[in-house]
């Protein structure tokens, strides 16, 4: 279990008026808390606006589209990053696909191995450090959104050359949204077993502190750093970090497949800077024609839909 104390020495203070790290917050939450079937449901209708433009029907059959819950691990990173990310980028369809394909295979935004050899790896901390100085030197409503991939190189290594992948990787998808009164983290591990449901509790994404921060830096550079096999001290940090040991959960007679042998690491970030509240209204941008306002009916998805358009609270 995660080692970051839910404790706060040092809580920056909050501002008088909503901020727009709480009112996405408070969006995500909304998304997720009506269950996995639902929030699937609402991600369908945001992707397929946003592939499709303004009227596009929901292809029911196309497992790209699949939303049975024992059908949604495919997409388990792509369907929480992709929803934050797609949620605070700028009102602009390009800049929303941008966002949309991040963390999505299907729509090629992951990496290969020619850009993990010719693109250094990503500092996390110095993304952090700049956010957090715009948060607290900046206005009160600074924020800055970033999307982190941690990749499992030696698994990108065998899935390109055709080799076996009968291993379980530590890749891991998440976002950050960093603002004035500190920072949440969204992340669900898309492994071998999911945890959407974890965002809609009390504890998904709640609010840490600066101290937290360093904290969380800390255990990240470990990983970040790390090569060679798998250890105790990488699956501390990685446990501490997105609660999920998998030196427990992975190896012989064990829930997953072993770890993937060979350890390295590679990251990559996306980043919205300034995210501004209308952003998270961005949905009221997009009218609804007739047959995509049927196929969120269909899904389920009618509390994102009202007078033709879509609701911020998506």
């Amino acid at each position: 279990m995660s080692n970051l104390s839910s404790a706060s020495s040092s809580t920056p203070a909050s501002p008088s008026l909503p901020s727009p790290l709480s009112i996405l917050h408070k969006i995500i939450h909304s998304n997720f808390q009506d269950g996995p079937e639902r929030s699937a449901g609402k991600f369908v209708a945001l992707r397929q606006l946003v592939l499709d433009g303004r009227d596009a029907p929901v292809d029911f059959n196309s497992n790209l589209y699949a939303i049975d819950v024992g059908q949604i691990r495919w997409s388990v990173c792509e369907l929480v990053a992709g929803t934050v990310l797609v949620m605070a980028s700028p009102c602009d369809r390009s800049q929303n696909l941008r966002a949309l394909r991040f963390a999505s295979k299907t729509l090629g935004g992951l990496p290969t191995m020619k850009t993990v050899n010719t693109v250094p790896s990503a500092d996390l901390g110095e993304y952090f450090r700049v956010a957090k100085k715009a948060a607290v030197d900046g206005r009160v409503g600074e924020l800055t959104v970033l999307g982190v991939n941690l990749v499992d190189v030696g698994m990108l290594e065998r899935r390109q050359a055709g080799e076996d992948l009968k291993h379980t990787s530590f890749e891991h998808t998440f976002v950050l949204g960093i603002g004035r009164e500190g920072f949440r983290m969204w992340s669900v591990w898309g492994g071998c077993e999911y945890q959407l449901d974890d965002l809609a509790t009390p504890e998904g994404a709640r609010l840490r502190d600066w101290d937290e921060g360093k904290e969380f830096l800390k255990f990240f550079k470990v990983l970040t750093s790390g090569k060679g096999t798998w250890s105790e001290e990488i699956n501390k940090a990685y446990d501490t970090l997105f609660d999920v040991d998998l030196l427990n959960l992975c190896g012989k007679d064990k829930r997953c497949l072993p770890v993937v042998p060979d350890y390295k690491p590679w990251v990559r970030i996306f980043e919205i800077n300034d995210v501004k509240t209308a952003n998270l209204e961005k949905l009221k941008c997009y009218p609804l024609g007739p047959r995509l306002k049927r196929s969120c009916e269909k899904l389920g998805v009618q509390s994102i839909v009202s007078n033709g358009n879509f609701h911020g609270d998506i």
